[in-house]
């Protein structure tokens, strides 16, 4: 009626929207019977001037031109119950046929992009048994199989699930010199945030009653340091990301050594404390011993930065018994920092091989006593989504004469 119009703003033909306060006072007049003439949505999406019609020319949308009839129909297929995994894929899909952009649809389904749109939509859409939104963003609780969120648990189901997190458990507190790797479970815990630890190796060089400290060993930058005074002349070292974090009133950088020459020679202390492992050393020690050539530059890994998680609010301990980080055997270090001290400078010629060495790292880590697999697989890269596209010509909107 009219005083609904009045309440409202018009979208389209027969479609209006308007505020909360307005719908339930359409309700209690009478003029509303319920809920079920309304959709709720929860936030929108906007742009800033130009902004929209700059991604059209960048071909980032395609236009379409709809009724107010199919919209509704749609809107009420998605109202009779859709699952929140698709993330709107198969709306999608129904319009881009609706343009004539159903062979492309095709040929794109199930791609890299919707499966992160479809994690997406399990880690902020999806409701969990206890009703909370967004248990998926713990894509190792629950496994990766199809339907588990949506059913319930009995209870032999919870056993299943206590048994697990006390054997994940560690048997004792992690400490620092304890390396760390990122999860190989068939859900990577990373792919909607803190993608950097996706299969990283951390190091834990602090751990005390108020946090962790720990730094990324694999993650090579375009900077490196340059090494003044080596004998068999100049040499750089590539600077690795080990983090957001700085150590308050210590050096920027941290040096790292995992050689036994060099432990014999006194250069650097045990970050575990027991004469073995990983050593940490002092920049001065470093480029003296390399000087003396007692060491070469390949002996060191250089790190600026660190990761820190605080006791409050959840500590890598606790990342670790839930098996998002899994503790790499003493026996191991060795081989793992050799395999690293092979990267370089990063440069655009050897990404591919630096994640390889990544890769290599990582596998060599794992615990052969555990059931952690590993990989196998070959590294690939893409290029930045919408690069290179090159589809007909979409300067006139699909059945228009409009540019």
């Amino acid at each position: 009626g009219e005083e609904a119009k009045e309440a409202s703003n018009p979208v389209m033909k027969d479609i209006q929207w308007t505020s909360f306060e307005n719908a339930k006072k359409l309700v209690k007049k009478g003029i509303a019977s319920g809920p079920e003439d309304f959709w709720l949505f929860a936030g929108y999406a906007g742009w800033g001037p130009k902004q929209l019609s700059g991604e059209l020319e960048r071909l980032s949308w395609y236009m379409c031109a709809t009724d107010s009839q199919t919209l509704l129909k749609e809107l009420a297929r998605q109202s009779s119950g859709v699952d929140p995994r698709d993330a709107g894929l198969e709306t999608w899909e129904l319009l881009m046929n609706m343009i004539g952009r159903g062979e492309t649809a095709n040929d794109c389904s199930g791609n890299f992009d919707d499966l992160m749109l479809k994690e997406w939509g399990r880690g902020h859409l999806l409701k969990g048994y206890g009703g909370e939104v967004g248990v998926a963003r713990n894509p190792l609780w629950g496994g990766g199989g199809g339907g588990g969120f949506l059913e319930e648990m009995d209870g032999s189901s919870v056993d299943d699930k206590m048994k697990e997190a006390a054997d994940m458990a560690l048997t004792e507190d992690l400490k620092a010199g304890t390396l760390l790797r990122g999860s190989s479970a068939d859900r990577s815990p990373f792919l909607l945030r803190k993608q950097e630890l996706h299969h990283s190796l951390l190091l834990v060089i602090v751990e005390d009653d108020k946090a962790t400290v720990a730094c990324m060993l694999n993650h090579p930058a375009t900077k490196g340091y340059d090494i003044v005074g080596y004998s068999k002349g100049a040499a750089s070292l590539p600077l690795r990301y080990g983090g957001d974090f700085a150590l308050k009133g210590q050096s920027p950088l941290i040096w790292l050594h995992c050689s036994q020459k060099l432990r014999d020679s006194g250069v650097g202390s045990s970050l575990s404390g027991q004469n073995e492992g990983i050593y940490k050393c002092e920049q001065e020690q470093a480029l003296e011993a390399i000087s003396y050539g007692i060491a070469t530059p390949s002996d060191f890994l250089v790190i600026s930065g660190v990761c820190v998680w605080p006791k409050l609010g959840g500590s890598l301990a606790n990342e670790v018994k839930r098996g998002v980080f899994e503790v790499v055997p003493n026996e191991k270090q060795s081989r793992v920092i050799e395999t690293l001290q092979t990267q370089t400078i990063l440069t655009k010629d050897n990404l591919a091989e630096n994640i390889k060495i990544t890769q290599d790292a990582w596998d060599k880590a794992a615990d052969p006593n555990s059931s952690c697999k590993s990989t196998g697989t070959d590294v690939v890269l893409t290029t930045g989504i919408g690069e290179g596209f090159d589809e007909d010509d979409d300067t006139v909107v699909f059945n228009s004469d409009k540019k």
